[in-house]
């Protein structure tokens, strides 16, 4: 079943109506009419909304090949030269392959690594961006033999532990998924620590048409301005580099629930 139909399918079977489901992922209803016409599709990270939104697995909205594939990476084995996995006897294993799979051992060690691994190759049979593969993997493994009731708990990939650090001299800014010995013009970096916006930034977060727009209201001078407004999610981070006299302004692909942060001169990190 194609992606529109599923969408469709899924929809009506939870009594909602076009302009119900556009509103529950902050889209227009011609968003919705156009997926459920084949004229367009979502984004991954649309499809995983639409998955949580619908109660329906992310798979079935993911163009999945119908023939079977690598119950570890997800590659199908209909791939040219692809090899089968072998088991410790050096039979061969019908579930992975010999990529994943080799002597009855796994040969990489996590999720993360499994998706370093792939995500050039998935670029370049779909077409899809760096972060749209990464977003896709990270939807699809989990449901995949391997990795069914699996957490990933690799602690330097786990965007949730994202940090921010700026260079006092420069201004530069710079971000990892962990702690890292950051420096910069001669200046070891420390992480920078968020506080709550009790007051300290009079900010509006609204979401429409698949976007997550931020505004913040700020002076923005040459003394007091926002460095950056970043918004981090689950398996995505993205992050707007402000300038003095510039808006305060940042307009994200909406990437599920995540957290808003902005930094500034005079008030520092703040979770928005």
């Amino acid at each position: 079943m194609s992606v529109g139909k599923t969408i469709s399918s899924a929809r009506k079977r939870a009594g909602l109506t076009q302009e119900q489901l556009a509103a529950k992922v902050y889209v227009t209803r011609q968003a919705v009419s156009r997926w459920e016409t084949g004229e367009s599709e979502p984004g991954i990270d649309m499809r995983k909304l639409l998955s949580s939104v619908l109660d329906v697995p992310v798979a079935s909205l993911l163009d999945l090949p119908d023939g079977p594939s690598c119950q570890c990476c997800g590659t199908p084995f209909d791939v040219p030269n692809m090899p089968l996995g072998t088991n410790a006897d050096g039979t061969q294993n019908p579930d992975y392959c010999g990529w994943c799979y080799q002597n009855g051992e796994f040969t990489s060690a996590g999720l993360d690594e499994i998706i370093e691994q792939n995500v050039p190759y998935l670029m370049q049979a779909t077409g899809y961006t760096a972060e749209e593969a990464v977003s896709f993997m990270g939807a699809l493994l989990p449901t995949l033999k391997r990795w069914s009731g699996v957490e990933n708990r690799n602690v330097a990939a786990n965007l949730k532990r994202s940090n921010f650090y700026v260079c006092p001299d420069c201004g530069n800014v710079v971000w990892s998924a962990g702690e890292v010995a950051a420096s910069c013009c001669g200046n070891a970096l420390e992480p920078l620590v968020a506080r709550r916006n009790d007051g300290i930034l009079n900010a509006t977060v609204d979401v429409a048409d698949g976007f997550q727009r931020v505004h913040v209201e700020h002076p923005m001078s040459k003394d007091d301005y926002l460095l950056f407004i970043a918004a981090v999610g689950d398996n995505l981070v993205r992050i707007k580099r402000l300038y003095p006299e510039q808006e305060a302004r940042a307009e994200f692909w909406l990437q599920g629930p995540c957290k808003i942060y902005a930094y500034g001169t005079g008030c520092g990190l703040v979770e928005v």
